[in-house]
């Protein structure tokens, strides 16, 4: 492989925003090598079907003629509850039209309703928004490989990126173990992570397999910053006989939710004058968990019956929809989110064999996305000079609490923005080579790290139980502290395990989920209130005077250290 820069781009990932990095870079004239954990295509959560349509929001004012990219911006800063970088929220409000006409050119199809696109009005957003896509975000990845293609982007699969080259402060590459199991390294002008977020951290997830914190691992390790690692979104999704996000539109259908024993518990966790169909009408306006509004008592609820053994045998609790009728639907309001979604919902899941008006469903908690990251500039740039970011990895753009729709933008933008500024980074470089006792030392602590016999299954399931039971939905200093617990628990399993003469990627991942639930569970130590997707069930207040800004994460001495940010 190659140790010299040559201007070389290094992307690391595969999703929406690595792809678009990948085109705007060597459309501005770098030469870019792509590094795959799995197969292009079919690599990262973009390409992972976990929901029957993806949004994207745009404000056009087709829907809405008052909503402007302004009012997008200021549905984006009110969501994050003053943890959002406005300068990143007003770039993603902005550049979110040009971002939906270029995959538009280049052959997504988002869906019509008429002459107009189809928009609903998505998660935490004053304005309907969001356009649709069918089949999730895989019509992206379909229409952004052929444009890779036509570029001549390098792209090696397969591939597990260990660690950064850092040389006077400076990221000049990565080391990474190949399909064949030998360590290589690979030197760039620039490198951007686009490895999305860390959902295999809980036991139940949307998130395909490969999401295990790499990004946030890798530059943590390389001493970038990372912001907002407290903002977990959580959401409820269908556990059985599917898998499958439950859109939040669906509760203002008032449906049946009873544990195992049949018995409706929801009002059991209502403060008095509170009704459960006020609950469920609050959280039909967005899907992700937050302890903004009174929505938060359904996840507390459901989380609580599971833990405490009435969840049914599956882990989960019932979901009926089956006093549902045409009759009811027919008195929806036309314009509503439920009479624009539930057929194309309804479809989806029929073709997965699945009827919800005739069968009730399992539902429970699931972990999803990450709203933090390593925190980036305007042009993608993080902390460490040479290291971009872009996507789910990258910190700032969102706050406490994200509108749904916008992420795929964000891919979008951002991955754009990173791809081109990385590449005027890398073509202004001369060329230089990766130290051999560079490489030759990073591969000695690998092989200290991974190179190791151990049950990674069963300590993965170990660290996935407690994240689910402690670091989801319902937080607190004692859960915190038995979180981190375990997580010290894992560490000393895997370093005490007998070596082994080869380099386990699987224990690279669990090492890396191990690092990423550490740094998430800090942040939510230090955050002494609740706000957005942070609820803590011993402050369940939120607390501007002493919490109103942005924590930050830097690599300490032996473990993560904090500070707060002021955004400028």
């Amino acid at each position: 492989m190659q140790v010299k820069t040559e201007q070389t781009v290094l992307i690391i990932g595969g999703g929406g925003a690595a792809c678009r990095a990948a085109i705007e870079a060597a459309d501005a004239g770098a030469r870019v090598i792509m590094l795959l954990k799995g197969k292009l295509g079919a690599s990262g959560a973009t390409a992972y079907k976990v929901a029957e349509m993806a949004g994207f929001n745009v404000a056009d004012g087709q829907v809405d003629p008052d909503d402007t990219p302004e009012e997008h911006y200021k549905d984006i800063m009110t969501a994050a509850h003053g943890m959002a970088d406005p300068k990143l929220a007003r770039l993603v409000a902005e550049e979110a039209p040009l971002a939906l006409k270029t995959l538009e050119d280049w052959g997504v199809r988002f869906e019509r309703d008429g002459d107009n696109y189809l928009e609903f009005l998505s998660c935490f957003a004053s304005r309907p928004r969001t356009h649709v896509i069918k089949g999730h975000g895989e019509p992206i990845i379909q229409v952004l490989i052929p444009q890779l293609k036509k570029r001549n982007i390098t792209v090696y699969e397969e591939c597990l990126v260990t660690n950064l080259f850092i040389q006077d402060g400076e990221c000049i590459g990565a080391g990474f173990i190949d399909q064949g199991g030998e360590y290589k390294a690979i030197a760039a002008g620039a490198v951007i992570l686009a490895t999305g977020g860390a959902g295999q951290l809980f036991a139940r997830n949307l998130n395909p397999l490969d999401i295990c914190g790499d990004g946030y691992t890798l530059g943590y390790e390389a001493g970038a910053e990372l912001i907002n690692m407290e903002f977990m979104q959580a959401g409820i999704g269908i556990i059985h006989p599917v898998v499958n996000i439950l859109n939040g539109w669906v509760w203002s259908a008032h449906p049946l939710l009873t544990n195992k024993y049949g018995e409706q518990f929801l009002s059991n966790y209502l403060p008095e004058g509170i009704k459960a169909e006020e609950v469920m009408d609050t959280h039909s306006h967005h899907f992700p968990f937050s302890s903004s509004d009174i929505s938060r008592y359904i996840e507390v609820a459901i989380q609580t019956e599971i833990a405490e053994g009435r969840g049914t045998d599956q882990g989960g609790v019932n979901l009926d929809f089956t006093l549902l009728n045409d009759d009811y639907l027919k008195a929806l309001p036309p314009d509503s989110a439920f009479c624009k979604m539930w057929n194309i919902t309804r479809e989806y899941l029929l073709s997965r064999g699945v009827d919800v008006l005739r069968e009730p469903v399992q539902i429970a908690c699931f972990g999803h996305a990450i709203n933090g990251g390593l925190r980036i500039n305007e042009q993608g740039q993080t902390s460490v000079p040479g290291l971009y970011a872009a996507g789910e990895v990258a910190g700032g753009p969102h706050g406490a609490d994200r509108l749904g729709g916008n992420m795929m933008v964000t891919c979008q933008v951002f991955g754009a923005r990173a791809g081109r500024s990385a590449a005027m980074v890398a073509l202004g470089k001369k060329t230089a080579e990766i130290p051999a006792s560079l490489i030759g030392r990073e591969k000695a602590r690998l092989q200290e790290r991974i190179g190791r016999s151990v049950d990674v299954s069963g300590l993965k399931k170990k660290l996935q139980t407690s994240a689910q039971n402690r670091l989801l939905v319902r937080r607190s200093e004692a859960g915190l502290e038995q979180f981190m617990n375990t997580i010290a628990e894992v560490r000393d399993e895997i370093f005490s395990a007998p070596t082994a003469p080869y380099l386990s990627r699987d224990v690279w991942e669990l090492l890396s989920l191990l690092c990423a639930g550490e740094i998430m569970a800090c942040a939510a130590l230090a955050r002494r209130e609740s706000r957005g997707s942070h609820f803590r069930t011993d402050f369940p207040e939120r607390d501007d005077v002493r919490f109103g800004s942005p924590s930050v994460i830097t690599r300490g001495t032996g473990k993560p250290e904090l500070s707060v940010l002021q955004f400028k």
